[in-house]
């Protein structure tokens, strides 16, 4: 939503803004001004009202219709302003998507392509958005609420695909018929690559290097800057993707090994306690599942997870495989929850976590607040790792742990 109101703004549109929470606005908004909830006075201002597929009908929406008011969602407003650039790069899947689409966009930019960049995630030394020139628009598809059939890419990628979001495809037959729709209205689809990455390898420091395949063909040796297996994956995609739009091999290397990686995406985060810290934006079994066999792999002391479960729905849905891939870490501490759009009946929560995660003789904590977290973190040493896992605002306030008093 915020880079999408930076995209207009820097077109000469006027831009008001609210949220559930508006303190924590993000940076690049810079003074674009963002009001709480229920903000009636912006409904009447405003000849659009853009809601996130999150919002689900409140006292704005309600005031926007008997106003006449036009009322789009998020993704069609995403689809319009793509519908002006030469060629659309879209990035969907339930995994790396964020990744993939900052690794793409990166590769194009240091080699001169000047594109423009809408992301779920903050890349760094760049943000969430950079309005480059009107042939490339590199941007994450959401496929929630169908969000991302209102684009039509030139290139397509779809990194992966599993159940996800039920609450709205209600099941997987029906999420699959949606990535099906999106990727028959893509000029080119990308979902397998013919370019492979061999001889992965981790290094001491936690970073990833690899050996490029094409086919059989060795291409290069290529070291990252950011850590995770799965992202020599991520990397291939973005291979395909800049080989279609004509990157040289030497362009692509240059790309991928120059990439900074995306803000709460297997982070280090620096902090005034003995032990390390990171930040990983797993949320999905399956994405917590690699980041525990990452993290164990590098750490040499104790692996624990600060998990803030998001939505009470996805905890209810995947509880057996959340019990399953948290356990991987030694120890667990289950944050409460972060609720999004839901209510704590539509599901289950941090303390079924834990609970589950005992019955199988682990030990796991329940924490409901930033103080009493505090206190249990300072106890770790300096050999430990602390992993911040969830899409949830709690690493949004790592500051507040990083002070000892």
């Amino acid at each position: 939503m915020s880079a999408l109101a930076c995209l207009l703004k820097e077109e000469g549109h006027e831009i008001k803004g609210s949220d559930l929470n508006c303190k924590n606005k993000p940076k690049c908004l810079g003074d674009i001004k963002v009001f709480s909830q229920p903000y009636l006075e912006g409904v009447k201002w405003a000849d659009v009202i853009v809601c996130s597929s999150a919002v689900k009908e409140n006292q704005e929406t309600v005031l926007a219709k008997q106003l006449g008011k036009k009322i789009i969602p998020r993704g069609e407003l995403l689809g319009k302003i793509s519908s002006s650039y030469e060629k659309v790069i879209a990035v969907a899947g339930s995994h790396g998507k964020t990744t993939t689409t900052a690794m793409i966009f990166h590769t194009l930019f240091v080699a001169g392509k000047n594109p423009t960049l809408h992301l779920g995630g903050n890349l760094k030394n760049i943000g969430n958005y950079y309005n480059g020139g009107k042939e490339f628009f590199v941007t994450e598809a959401c496929e929630y609420y169908d969000n991302f059939l209102f684009l039509n890419p030139y290139i397509s990628v779809i990194t992966n695909v599993e159940q996800e979001h039920l609450d709205y495809f209600k099941n997987f037959h029906n999420e699959k018929k949606s990535f099906q729709k999106f990727k028959n209205q893509s000029c080119i689809s990308i979902d397998k690559t013919f370019n492979k990455a061999k001889n992965i390898r981790i290094n001491k420091e936690g970073k990833l290097s690899f050996s490029w395949y094409k086919k059989d063909q060795f291409i290069a040796r290529i070291n990252i800057k950011i850590g995770g297996r799965f992202n020599a994956k991520n990397a291939m995609y973005c291979v395909e993707v800049c080989e279609q739009l004509g990157l040289t091999n030497s362009q692509i290397k240059l790309g991928l090994e120059t990439f900074a990686g995306v803000e709460k995406r297997c982070e280090k985060k620096e902090n005034a306690f003995a032990f390390t810290t990171y930040v990983d934006y797993a949320h999905h079994p399956k994405e917590i599942e690699e980041s525990g066999k990452y993290f164990k792999s590098i750490c040499k002391g104790r692996c624990v997870a600060i998990f803030q479960p998001h939505t009470f729905s996805r905890t209810k849905n995947f509880y057996s495989d959340f019990i399953k891939t948290l356990s991987i870490f030694d120890e667990i501490i289950c944050f409460k929850t972060f609720p999004a759009r839901e209510k704590s009946t539509d599901g289950l929560n941090e303390t079924d976590l834990a609970l589950g995660l005992a019955k199988i003789g682990k030990k796991a904590l329940v924490c409901k607040t930033e103080k009493s977290l505090k206190k249990i973190i300072k106890n770790y040493k300096k050999e430990d790792i602390i992993v911040f896992l969830g899409a949830g605002d709690l690493p949004d306030k790592f500051n507040f742990f990083c002070d000892l008093t």
